[in-house]
């Protein structure tokens, strides 16, 4: 009875660790999206409301998805922190800090530090237009994303309890 239940513990172990592996790939298109919302935001509120960019960037944090608040968040902190830094600075701070607590990928993060380049540094209308390009660039990202949740999430399910079945096996 003692090992039958050691056996049951190791599967739901496996199973759990796989479920956790894979909880990043379904994580992936969601941050994905709330970062799409947040450009949007951003767009709109450079685009139209003509509002600088820190301030831009702290309404942005206001009503963005919380999974990505925090980065526009730390990027409008460090532009408030730091009279004459660019947007490009802040980004990358704002990228460097928050990154690690966030499921994107280096492309992911890169069409953002890319867009920085443009932001605070040129007229309203190039601003919009890379704000534009960069919400495509997340758009395919997020295609991916999509893609590779279906796949890997399963796959990775199913691998975390056959690999605690297989181990429970071994051990018995």
């Amino acid at each position: 009875m003692l090992k039958l239940l050691g056996a049951g513990m190791v599967v739901l172990a496996g199973g759990l660790a796989g479920m956790q592996a894979g909880k990043s790939y379904a994580r992936r298109p969601v941050e994905i999206r709330a970062l799409m919302g947040a450009l949007l935001l951003l767009q709109t509120e450079i685009g139209y409301a003509l509002a600088p960019l820190g301030e831009a960037l702290e309404k942005v944090a206001a009503r963005a998805d919380p999974a990505v608040a925090p980065l526009f968040a730390r990027a409008a902190a460090f532009l408030r922190e730091n009279p004459g830094a660019t947007g490009a600075e802040a980004l990358a701070a704002a990228v460097g800090a928050t990154s690690p607590k966030l499921s994107l990928r280096e492309e992911d993060l890169a069409a953002l530090r890319d867009l920085g380049a443009a932001l605070g540094n040129s007229d309203r209308e190039d601003q919009v237009r890379h704000l534009a390009l960069a919400l495509e660039r997340l758009r395919v990202a997020g295609a991916a994303a999509e893609a590779d949740a279906r796949r890997y999430v399963r796959l990775w399910n199913t691998l975390g309890f056959c690999g605690g079945l297989g181990l429970a096996i071994l051990l018995s």
